[in-house]
């Protein structure tokens, strides 16, 4: 990506949500959990509602392993505030709930969405996870759901965090990323052409590889100290996907001029993606150097 694109990426994502959100919301079934992500559906998980809180539940947990004391949490690329009100009631004691999208449209939503008795906890702004001033947006605790990938610069992201996280400070990622067993060149044809319809109609540059990862947070003073491959709790070729995918098969040059039903035809890559091994769906815990590197246990 050059620079023009680099500038203009952030304009792009803010008006594929601004225009897409109501609709996400409304055929996404969501069950009502407000979540713009993927369910989940690990053993004992029966409901749709609670497969598309697991991701939130996944963070919760995330938060209670930390070794220190965290009641200060920041959601890059919040939505419209899921997570942030599912950790809200589901630990207490947070003391300070945080969430910035790009989205006025996003933005506005979560802020209706803050119990009247809760406006000191919840702060949701507007603004690009790649532009925190640490002053205003410092956390014990950051994460990112299906986020991460639509940055143009991971290099700046974890920059930005190390700024934003204290010493021991942990950063949670739940996101796409390529398998590493994938070839890194001469990709097959068929290969590369589903990759490129997902990232360019899911609008992903940031898409990367866990090594690739790894090896940026460190250079950035991070450390990865959990890597789960969450592709296998997916459900895959539902029947609803299987009629999106014989669409795109059949009018997915059309439906790509259209802001949501490009949406569409990346999902269906994006399901051949996975089932192709060509992405995993990952949770991804990194620390800040800093901390006693026995505390994670």
């Amino acid at each position: 990506m050059d620079n023009v694109e680099r500038s203009r990426h952030p304009r792009q994502v803010r008006e594929y949500y601004d225009h897409n959100t109501e609709r996400f919301l409304r055929w996404g079934k969501d069950e009502g959990t407000f979540n713009i992500h993927g369910a989940l559906w690990p053993p004992g998980v029966r409901s749709l509602g609670e497969a598309m809180n697991y991701a939130n539940e996944l963070v919760a947990r995330e938060i209670e392993r930390c070794p220190y004391p965290a009641d200060r949490v920041l959601d890059l690329g919040c939505g419209v505030g899921g997570t942030l009100f599912y950790l809200g009631r589901r630990l207490p004691g947070l003391r300070l709930l945080q969430g910035i999208s790009l989205s006025p449209v996003q933005v506005d939503y979560a802020r209706r969405r803050i119990p009247e008795n809760q406006r000191d906890r919840f702060h949701i702004a507007e603004g690009c996870f790649l532009q925190l001033p640490a002053e205003r947006f410092g956390a014990d605790f950051c994460y990112a759901i299906e986020a991460f990938a639509h940055g143009p610069d991971p290099e700046i992201f974890f920059g930005v965090q190390a700024q934003v996280l204290p010493p021991g400070g942990r950063l949670a990622l739940i996101d796409d990323c390529l398998s590493d067993a994938m070839p890194s060149r001469d990709l097959p044809a068929r290969h590369a052409r589903l990759l490129d319809v997902y990232r360019r109609n899911w609008l992903l540059p940031g898409l990367r590889g866990v090594a690739a990862l790894n090896s940026i947070a460190e250079a950035q003073g991070f450390r990865l100290i959990r890597d789960w491959n969450l592709t296998p709790q997916l459900r895959l070729s539902r029947p609803r996907d299987r009629a999106i995918a014989l669409l795109s098969r059949l009018f997915g040059g059309r439906m790509e001029r259209h802001t949501y039903l490009k949406a569409l035809v990346g999902g269906d890559a994006k399901q051949k993606c996975y089932l192709e091994g060509l992405i995993d769906y990952r949770l991804l815990v990194f620390e800040k150097h800093g901390s006693d590197p026995g505390s994670d246990g």
